[in-house]
C-alpha cells in the first residue's frame, strides 16, 4: 500500500500472500460453521439500512437481483453529489469527525492502481471510475446491532437535511 493516508488502497506493486497458519485455519473453520447466522445478521441489517435510507435524495441503495442472494459482505451505497448536497468524501469526513462513525470509500479501480499502470496505460473505464468516486461502505460487521444501524442512518439523514 501507499503510505500516504490520503491515497489509501492504492497498490504500488503486485503482491501475494498465500500463507495461512493452523490457528487462522481453525478460526476460519469455526467461523464457517456460523456462516448462516452471519448472513442472517448482515441481511437483517441491510434490510434495516434499506428501510431507513430509501427516501433520502441522492442515495442509491445496493441492488439485489431476483436470482441472487446478497450476503452484504459490505453494505455499500452510492452518493449523488448533486442530489445529496455533498460528495462521498465529505460525507465520510463528516461521519467520522462529527459522529465518530467509520466508513470507507469503494476500492480504487484496477486500471488506476499504480501496480497495473503499464497494463492499463491511457485506458479509461468511466463506469468503474464513477462507482469508485461515488461509493461508500457503511458499517456492516456481524456484531453491528440494529440500534447501531439506526444511529448511522440517523447521522446520514441529518447530514442530508443540512
Amino acid at each position: 500500500f501507499d503510505q500516504d493516508p490520503s491515497r489509501k488502497f492504492l497498490h504500488k506493486q503486485i503482491g501475494y500472500n498465500y500463507r495461512l497458519t493452523n490457528i487462522q485455519a481453525s478460526l476460519g473453520l469455526a467461523q464457517l460453521k456460523r456462516i448462516n447466522e452471519f448472513i442472517k445478521i448482515r441481511r437483517r441489517n441491510a434490510k434495516k439500512y434499506n428501510h431507513l435510507l430509501n427516501d433520502i435524495e441522492g442515495i442509491i441503495l445496493p441492488p439485489e437481483a431476483s436470482y441472487a442472494k446478497n450476503v452484504y459482505w459490505m453494505y455499500s451505497i452510492l452518493i449523488e453529489k448533486e442530489k445529496f448536497g455533498i460528495n462521498r468524501n465529505n460525507l465520510i469526513k463528516i461521519l467520522n469527525e462529527k459522529y465518530k462513525i467509520e466508513t470507507r470509500p469503494f476500492f480504487v479501480p484496477i486500471h488506476q492502481q499504480p501496480a497495473f499502470s503499464s497494463q492499463y496505460k491511457g485506458e479509461n473505464y468511466p463506469i468503474a471510475e464513477r462507482l469508485s468516486n461515488m461509493g461508500i461502505n457503511l458499517p456492516s460487521g456481524n456484531t453491528l446491532t440494529e440500534r447501531q444501524v439506526e444511529i448511522v442512518a440517523d447521522a446520514i439523514r441529518e447530514i442530508a437535511q443540512n
